[in-house]
């Protein structure tokens, strides 16, 4: 396993859990059977993403994996449109987010530790007591990171989040949108946008060595064969042999190259 810190765990139990989480996010949460689990997003009524979720449904309750710096403001927030409903909502504080690489997902009842698979691949995480999880290795940690932002998946941060629409930072690619299913808050706009097609930013993801590391909500501008476009960094990390992974959101058109970012006057090549 490699401990992940920089996630949280929150479970919502209750005979209305599902109801609720249906209605609060953007994916088809109760399409999910026991064992399956779905990218989603929470956003507010603007439409932009307040966090990116895992949700996944375990028995009769939904565990939901979400970056740790925004777990208990947005359980927070969702507490307050419980209302009368049946749901009890808990941030896991006691819990690990670690990735398992080995399937012990038939013994998970036995060994206490919750298998939430990754859509779309053979990977899990698991949500296990501190006193099983493994030390904190950072090496592992952050490359684990950096596949991450491989594969799109950006889990936002208080800088981040509020700032962008679904698809301006891919996640509609993730899965975390479902167009045909019902209200949740920022749901005209998120439809809107994808039906009318009036998406003008996009998401990319840059490889580089800079020499200052951009900051989150930094602008920077990124370099083609003949001219330059700004762009708004959402995450960055970095790796021990110096190279750096961004992911921007820009106006540059997809099919362009970029071959240079620059940023406070140094200009660097993208690998």
């Amino acid at each position: 396993m490699i401990a992940l810190p920089y996630l949280s765990a929150i479970c919502f139990s209750g005979a209305d859990a599902g109801d609720f989480l249906h209605n609060q996010v953007s994916s088809d949460v109760l399409a999910l059977s026991s064992g399956e689990s779905v990218f989603a997003c929470y956003c507010e009524p603007k439409g932009r993403v307040l966090a990116l979720m895992l949700v996944s449904k375990v028995g009769n309750d939904y565990f939901v994996i979400l970056s740790q710096a925004l777990a208990d403001s947005i359980a927070r927030r969702l507490k307050m449109y419980v209302m009368r409903s049946q749901v009890d909502t808990e941030v896991l504080t006691e819990k690990v987010v670690a990735v398992l690489f080995e399937d012990n997902s038939s013994d998970h009842e036995v060994s206490s530790t919750i298998v939430i698979p990754l859509p779309g691949s053979g990977q899990q995480l698991a949500i296990i007591s501190r006193a099983k999880a493994p030390g904190h290795d950072t090496k592992l940690s952050d490359g684990w990171r950096t596949s991450e932002l491989q594969r799109g998946v950006c889990w936002l941060s208080t800088e981040t989040s509020g700032q962008f629409l679904p698809q301006m930072l891919g996640f509609d690619q993730l899965g975390a949108v479902n167009f045909r299913k019902g209200c949740y808050p920022g749901q005209e706009i998120v439809a809107r946008t994808h039906y009318l097609g009036k998406v003008k930013r996009h998401p990319r993801l840059l490889n580089c060595k800079p020499t200052v590391c951009p900051g989150l909500m930094d602008k920077i501008s990124l370099i083609g064969d003949d001219q330059s476009y700004d762009a708004i960094v959402v995450d960055c990390q970095s790796g021990e042999d110096g190279d750096t992974s961004l992911m921007v959101v820009t106006r540059m058109e997809p099919e362009l190259l970029a071959r240079q970012i620059e940023y406070q006057g140094n200009a660097v090549d993208v690998i």
